[in-house]
C-alpha cells in the first residue's frame, strides 16, 4: 500500500503532462529535421546506422523509431515517443524537486516544465531531444540523492548502499551519450558537480575514485560508438553547424527566453512568435520565475551540496554555449534544452519557499492561479503555425504543375519534405526538374517552359528579408500570372512565358 502511495503522485504527474503533449500531436506537418528522421527510420538497419554516423548522429533513437514507420500517420507515430519521454521528464522533475523540498516544490517545478512552450514543442517533434532530457534527468536524480548524503556517497560503491544512485548517474549518462552527442556537455557538468562535492566529502579520495569508476564505465559504454562515428562522418562537426547565425543580444534573449522564460519561439526565424498573450502577463511570469530561482538560491544556502548540483546543472550549459558562440556560433534552444529542467526544479524550490508561510488552502490557490497563468500563456502555441505548411504546398503543386514545368525552390531543403507529401502519381511530375537555381529558371522560360517559384524555409533561417530578395530576383522571369499561399510561410508564384506580363492574380 505504501508503495502504491509513493508512485501515485509521480504517475499522476506523468499522465497530466502527457495530455497537452498528445493534443494536436500529428496535426503539424514535418519540417526538414523531422523529414530526415522519417527518411532515416525508414532505412534498413545497416543503412540506418551508416546514415546516422555520416550525419553526426547516434543511430539508437532512429532504430527505436524504425518499427513505428509502418503503423500509420508518421506525423503522429514518429512523434509519440517524444511526447512520452517529454512527460517522463516532467515526472522526473517532480520527483527531484519533491525529494529536495517537498510536494509543493515538486508540483510547481512540474507545472513550469510541463507547461513550457519550448519543452512542449520538442515533445511534439520527431527528434531525440526529450529522450535526451529524460535520460539526463535520471542521471541528475542519482546525483541529487548522492548529494543528500555525501558521507555515504564517499564510501565504496555497494548495491546495498548508494549503489542505486551511482547506477542512476552512470546509466542515465551513458545512455544519454549513446542517444545524442549533445549529452557530452552533461558528462562535463556531472564531473564539475563531482568536484564541488569533493570539497564537502569526509573521504575525498574515495569519492574521487567513485567518480573515476563512473566515468570509466560511461566511457566504455560510449567511446566505441563515437569512434565509429569519427570513421564514418561525412564532414567535421564544426562545419556541420556553420549555418547557425552569429550571436547578438536579440538571439541570446531568444534562446534564454524560449528555454527558461516561457516565450513561444519561432524556430524557423530565431525570434519569438507574435501571439495575442498580453505582454504584461508574459513579463509577470518572467519576473515570478526569476524571483523563484533567486528564492531557491537563498533557501538552499545552508545546503551547499544541493545548491551546487542544481546551480551547476542549470548555469553551466547556457554559459558554456554563450562563451563558445562568441567565437563560433552554436547556441540554439535544442542544445540547452535539458538545462530547463534544473531551472524548473530551482524555481519549484524557490516558489515553495516563498509560499512556506501561507496557509495550505492559500498555498493551493496560489499554485492553481500560477498554473492557470501558464496555461493562458501556452494556449497560443496550439494555434500558431510553428512549422511551414509544406503539406499544403505539396497539394497545390500536385494539382497545378504539368509535365515539363520547372519548380524553382528558394530552399532546396524542401525537396525531401515535398517528396513525403506529394501523392505518388504527382511526385515525378512536380520534382522532375526542381533542383535548379534562378539561372536555370530563366533558361527554362526562354525555352517556353512554365516556372513555379516557391518561397519557403525547409528548416531554420535568420534571413528576415529572404522573401523580398527571392522575388526581386524572380523579376527576371516577368510578372507572375498566378500567386498562391500555403499557410503563412510559403508562397507559390507561376511564371508563364505565354503570359509574361501576367495578372499576378492570387488564389
Amino acid at each position: 500500500m505504501n508503495r502504491l502511495r509513493d508512485i501515485r503522485w509521480p504517475f499522476s504527474v506523468f499522465v497530466l503532462a502527457l495530455l497537452p503533449r498528445l493534443s494536436g500531436l500529428g496535426s503539424r506537418p514535418f519540417w526538414l529535421d523531422e523529414a530526415f528522421t522519417f527518411q532515416r527510420a525508414s532505412l534498413a538497419p545497416a543503412a540506418l546506422v551508416n546514415d546516422s554516423f555520416i550525419n553526426h548522429h547516434m543511430p539508437s533513437f532512429f532504430l527505436m523509431l524504425s518499427p513505428l514507420v509502418g503503423l500509420g500517420d508518421p506525423q503522429y507515430w514518429l512523434r509519440l515517443p517524444s511526447a512520452v519521454f517529454g512527460a517522463l521528464a516532467v515526472m522526473l522533475v517532480y520527483m527531484i524537486a519533491y525529494r529536495i523540498a517537498g510536494r509543493t516544490a515538486g508540483v510547481i517545478a512540474a507545472l513550469i516544465i510541463g507547461l513550457s512552450p519550448t519543452a512542449l514543442a520538442f515533445s511534439q517533434e520527431a527528434r531525440s531531444y526529450t529522450l535526451e532530457m529524460c535520460l539526463i534527468l535520471v542521471a541528475l536524480y542519482g546525483l541529487t540523492r548522492l548529494a543528500m548524503d555525501i558521507p555515504a556517497a564517499s564510501k565504496p560503491i555497494r548495491w546495498n548502499g548508494t549503489g542505486a544512485f551511482w547506477a542512476a548517474f552512470i546509466i542515465g549518462s551513458a545512455v544519454a551519450l549513446d542517444v545524442l552527442g549533445d549529452g557530452l556537455p552533461w558528462l562535463v557538468v556531472g564531473n564539475v558537480i563531482g568536484a564541488a562535492l569533493l570539497v564537502q566529502s569526509p573521504d575525498r579520495g574515495q569519492l574521487l575514485r567513485n567518480f573515476i569508476i563512473a566515468d570509466l564505465i560511461v566511457a566504455a559504454c560510449c567511446a566505441p560508438f563515437y569512434y565509429l562515428m569519427t570513421l564514418h562522418q561525412g564532414q567535421g562537426y564544426i562545419n556541420s553547424v556553420m549555418w547557425i547565425p552569429p550571436l547578438n543580444f536579440s538571439r541570446l534573449w531568444y534562446n534564454l527566453g524560449s528555454v527558461y522564460f516561457m516565450r513561444i519561439a519561432d524556430s524557423v526565424t530565431f525570434s519569438f512568435m507574435d501571439v495575442p498573450t498580453p505582454v504584461a502577463l508574459i513579463w509577470l511570469i518572467d519576473a515570478t520565475l526569476a524571483l523563484a530561482v533567486a528564492s531557491a538560491a537563498w533557501a538552499l544556502r545552508r545546503r551547499p551540496a544541493m545548491l551546487a548540483v542544481l546551480g551547476i546543472s542549470f548555469v553551466f550549459l547556457p554559459l558554456m554555449f554563450t562563451i563558445v558562440s562568441l567565437w563560433r556560433p552554436i547556441l540554439l534552444p535544442r542544445y540547452i534544452l535539458w538545462s530547463a529542467a534544473p531551472f524548473a526544479i530551482l524555481a519549484g524550490i524557490g516558489g515553495a519557499a516563498l509560499l512556506d508561510l501561507a496557509a495550505p488552502r492559500a498555498r493551493a490557490l496560489v499554485v492553481a492561479g500560477g498554473a492557470l497563468l501558464l496555461l493562458v500563456n501556452l494556449a497560443p502555441y496550439y494555434h500558431a503555425e510553428t512549422k511551414p505548411r509544406w503539406d499544403i504546398a505539396a497539394k497545390l503543386l500536385a494539382q497545378d504543375v504539368s509535365p515539363g514545368d520547372v519548380v524553382y525552390l528558394y530552399d532546396t531543403g524542401a525537396l525531401p519534405i515535398l517528396r513525403m507529401y506529394l501523392p505518388p502519381g504527382a511526385r515525378t511530375v512536380v520534382l522532375q526538374d526542381s533542383a535548379g537555381d534562378l539561372n536555370h529558371a530563366e533558361l527554362a522560360m526562354s525555352q517556353g517552359k512554365r516556372v513555379w517559384a516557391v518561397y519557403g524555409h525547409a528548416g531554420q533561417s535568420a534571413d528576415k528579408v529572404a522573401f523580398s530578395k527571392f522575388f526581386a530576383g524572380a523579376d527576371a522571369l516577368g510578372r507572375p500570372s498566378l500567386t498562391q499561399v500555403a499557410g503563412e510561410r510559403i508562397m507559390i508564384a507561376l511564371y508563364d512565358p505565354a503570359n509574361p506580363n501576367g495578372s499576378g492574380a492570387a488564389e
